[in-house]
């Protein structure tokens, strides 16, 4: 009989880490094996925390095709649907086939620089601002179109997943995840007899593609913070956004209701 593996990644928090602990000992009654960190050989992903466990264990993964699925022991949790106390309802669920499969889109950046290019993929967000955190100044082009230039503290390029997170909080709009688009929302954007900028966000469908110009030398050198990572890049000549192909595989059980959960977070 084939191992039933299922990968388990966790925060350190003391209560996290007691939540594990049980999940464990579960786990195992219920005939699986639980292997802490990512195995490529097993069959679900579970983590447990907030959002940023969730986001944290999907890129520890390498945005590994296994599907994901959280506990949530953290604050706001809109990624980890499960309490702790509904766990062993889960494995029931779960052993019993009686869930769903989500499929979510991630963004792809590719930065070209020195005639090179290397790619960042995201779930939520891609944060660009300068390395210095000075104001940056960006062309922005959607579908080959200059659209303007950005003067202000940076950008936010958010998936619809994305939406509800950095960008609600800089004054972006929610939008539904089966609408795959990217949203673009500058932070702190400047308005004044030098420099016009749009200051609300802009949403992009998931055929166009976003390039960002650094508009001057300053301007090459940025930090791109994707899901909270950072990567500090020298002497950028563009980068390209995109709706990726790629894709992460989400696990749902019952009927997941996208109004439900934004009134359960944030009203």
């Amino acid at each position: 009989m084939k191992d039933k593996v299922i990968n388990i990644a966790t925060n350190m928090e003391p209560y996290t880490l007691e939540i594990k602990s049980k999940l464990i000992n579960m786990l195992n009654i219920y005939g699986y094996k639980c292997n802490e960190g990512f195995n490529p050989k097993a069959e679900l992903n579970i983590t447990i925390g907030g959002d940023g466990s969730f986001l944290r264990g999907v890129r520890d993964s390498n945005f590994s095709k296994i599907p994901f699925v959280g506990i949530n022991t953290g604050t706001l949790g809109f990624y980890p649907e499960i309490t702790p106390e509904n766990m062993e309802n889960f494995i029931i669920d779960y052993k019993n086939d009686n869930y769903s499969i989500n499929e979510v889109n991630l963004i792809e950046s590719e930065i070209f620089k020195n005639g090179c290019s290397e790619k960042l993929y995201a779930v939520n967000d891609i944060v660009i601002k300068r390395k210095d955190m000075k104001t940056i100044h960006l062309d922005i082009f959607i579908d080959s179109n200059h659209l303007q230039t950005i003067s202000g503290d940076g950008l936010i390029i958010s998936s619809p997943m994305g939406s509800s997170a950095y960008n609600l909080s800089a004054g972006g709009s929610l939008v539904y995840p089966s609408l795959k688009t990217l949203q673009i929302t500058p932070l702190s954007p400047i308005i004044s007899n030098a420099y016009r900028c749009l200051t609300c966000s802009i949403v992009v469908p998931p055929e166009f593609e976003v390039k960002l110009f650094p508009e001057r030398k300053d301007d090459y050198f940025i930090t791109f913070l994707a899901d909270g990572v950072s990567y500090e890049i020298d002497g950028i000549e563009y980068a390209g956004f995109r709706t990726s192909k790629k894709v992460i595989r989400r696990l749902t059980t019952g009927t997941y209701n996208y109004w439900n959960v934004i009134k359960e977070k944030f009203l």
